[in-house]
Order: structure tokens, then sequence, then C-alpha cells
């Protein structure tokens, strides 16, 4: 293991967290960087904030305990803050996280897009993934440990791709190394961190939802044919159903449904419980 700071823009002066500077924890392989990052916090008793790092890992976490891929050449990321949040709250982690990721690849010109509900997507196909994990105290939302992974020079699975078959190489000095990747990361959750502090969910939502990639398009849930309207505060995904002389918004909670990432042979998403 191996320990390095992260200095923080001087722009950064306006954070919620008051930070300068942020320790990174380097390891070759981990099981989990989520799961290491619990593990400094607590058997160290190092304080979030800080960020660990790894090349490898051999039992990354996706959803629903699915194990992420994670071979050499990607960026495995977890970062640990100090939150006081009330547990209602505890989509707006991955809503907000999401949102920000994705707006700073976009604003270095990379058109990232989001998949419902925690999915990172360019061109169609996965980039990238986020996985919120939490300690709740009477129904406070206390501390958590956000896990980023992000196809960088990595072999992607069939409907994945990484930075590197998307970019020549060189071809944005933004991002042409695990750190700078990595940074752009921490630097996100931060600034979306501040945004949803300081502008509410009902911002957050809305540039979430302009990031939907499949915002406006049909669905077909059970024969259903709907348009995808966007997510709502709770991260329901809303649909809406049209019949004759009716319409109606149907909310589909992410805990229950998921969405594919291709459209059927019909020229539809489909939607599904899972």
């Amino acid at each position: 293991m191996n320990k390095i700071v992260f200095n923080l823009p001087e722009t950064f002066a306006y954070n919620l967290f008051k930070l300068n500077q942020i320790d990174c924890y380097l390891y070759d392989t981990l099981t989990s960087t989520n799961d290491q990052a619990w593990l400094l916090e607590k058997q160290n008793n190092i304080p979030f904030p800080f960020v660990v790092i790894a090349r490898q890992q051999t039992a990354g976490k996706g959803q629903r305990g699915h194990i992420w891929r994670s071979h050499l050449g990607g960026l495995y990321l977890s970062l640990g803050l100090e939150l006081n949040l009330p547990v209602d709250c505890l989509h707006h982690l991955t809503l907000f996280s999401a949102n920000a990721i994705a707006s700073e690849f976009n604003n270095i010109k990379i058109p990232v897009a989001i998949k419902w509900l925690n999915d990172l997507i360019l061109e169609g196909r996965k980039l990238g993934g986020i996985l919120w994990e939490t300690k709740i105290e009477k129904s406070i939302i206390k501390k958590a440990v956000i896990g980023i992974g992000i196809n960088y020079q990595n072999n992607s699975p069939a409907n994945g791709i990484s930075l590197n078959d998307y970019l020549c190489v060189g071809q944005n000095p933004d991002i042409d190394s695990i750190e700078k990747i990595g940074f752009l990361a921490i630097k996100a959750i931060i600034n979306g961190y501040y945004f949803y502090k300081n502008y509410g969910i009902d911002f957050v939502v809305k540039t979430y939802n302009s990031l939907l990639y499949n915002h406006k398009e049909t669905a077909l849930i059970n024969q259903q044919k709907g348009e995808i309207l966007g997510v709502n505060k709770n991260a329901h995904l809303l649909i809406k159903i049209s019949s004759q002389n009716a319409k109606t918004i149907i909310k589909f909670p992410p805990e229950k449904y998921s969405i594919s990432y291709n459209k059927n042979s019909q020229g539809y998403f489909v939607l599904e419980e899972k």
C-alpha cells in the first residue's frame, strides 16, 4: 500500500467538506475498495474523507450483490465521507453522484449518459458504475462510501466500452492517465454534493434526467408501451402509459425493476422485474 495526496483546486474552497487536499491509499490488488475503505476507517481509525484505489479487484461490488469484473487497466476507487442526511435521502446519493460524474465527463467533451439507476453509458455501452454503502444511526446517514468503477484501458465485456476504445491516444489530455480519471471522479462527487446541498434534489433530478440516455424513448412493460419521462426524487422511473382517452404515469422503484441496455427487435427498451 502506498499513500499519495490529491491537492484540490483553490476553487474548492466552497466545498462542504472544507478540503484543500485528500489522502489516497493505493493498492495493487484488493477484494473490494469499498470494503478496504470501511476497514481503514474502523480498524485503523483513519477518519473520512479519504480515497482508496486499487489497480485490480478480485471481488468488486456491483448492484444486487453482483461482482464487478475489475481487470487491470480500469479505475476502481472508493471515497469515504462523513454525512448527516435523513435516511429517506438514501437514493439522493446515487442520483447526485451519477449526475455529477456524467456531467464532469460532458464538460470535457465526452458524452457520457446515465442508465437508470447508476450506470455510466458511452455510445450505448456500459462505461462504469456507482455503488453507495452507508452507516445509519437513528434514521440518519452518518457515514458513506461510494464505489466507482470506470473502464479505461481494461478489456470490457460485450456490452461494455472503455475510454481507450472511445478515444484516440492523446486525444483528451484531461484523462490520459488513471490518476486524472480518479481526480475527475473525486472532484465530481465533492462538487455534486455541494450542488445537491445548496440547490436541492429537484435541481439534481432535472439535470439527471437531461443525461438519462433513454429519456423520452419508448419502454415496454408487461406488453404495454409507454414514454420514459425520467426519474423522480425517490429514484423511481416514471413512464407515461397511454390508452384510449387516458394517460397514466406509473412509478417503478429501482429495487424491483431494471431496464435493458438496448432496444428489442421492435425498437423498445424493456422494463422487467428483477
